[in-house]
């Protein structure tokens, strides 16, 4: 499955506001609700425990990666509706918790030390290759996600077509 893309939608959002900012609320409010089911399967597929030592604090670069929880990775776990200049998409299931990302990604784009290494060939052999979590999770419930989701984007862009033909 590929993700939709809609163009667009990023500028009629940005419209919208100016124009209807409760619009734009009740938009935002009918996007989650149309994730929430994707969002909760990513929730719920996160396990209590990885690799052993993922439980201890990591820190690197003065930035603390680990201990992985599930409890933080299912917080982590949110729904971005972006319109900035430096957003690719507009919106989007991210991971906010690092030892979560880390966990569901390492090894994705290679290139690392041994002691790297090895944690990778762990994790793929106990959980296979990335993208571990978010994406298998995500495709369950992608393809009513993003039917749905295209309601409302024909939604916006209907709203926004109204405004600037007054």
């Amino acid at each position: 499955m590929t993700s939709v893309e809609v163009f667009g939608v990023k500028d009629a959002l940005k419209e919208l506001s100016a124009l209807d900012k409760d619009l734009r609320k009740e938009i935002n409010a009918e996007a989650k609700t149309i994730a929430k089911p994707a969002v909760d399967g990513i929730k719920g597929a996160y396990p209590t425990q990885y690799l052993s030592g993922m439980s201890k604090p990591w820190v690197q670069r003065g930035r603390q990666l680990f201990p992985y929880t599930q409890t933080a990775a299912r917080k982590g776990v949110q729904l971005k509706i972006a319109t900035g200049k430096k957003n690719v998409s507009v919106i989007g299931i991210e991971q906010k918790d690092a030892a979560a990302a880390i966990l569901d990604m390492a090894g994705k784009k290679g290139g690392t030390n041994p002691q790297g290494a090895r944690f990778i060939a762990s994790l793929t052999a106990m959980f296979g290759e990335p993208s571990r979590v978010m994406w298998p999770e995500y495709e369950k419930n992608g393809t009513d996600v993003e039917r749905n989701m295209v309601k409302v984007v024909e939604h916006v862009m209907e709203a926004v077509n109204k405004n600037l033909v007054m």
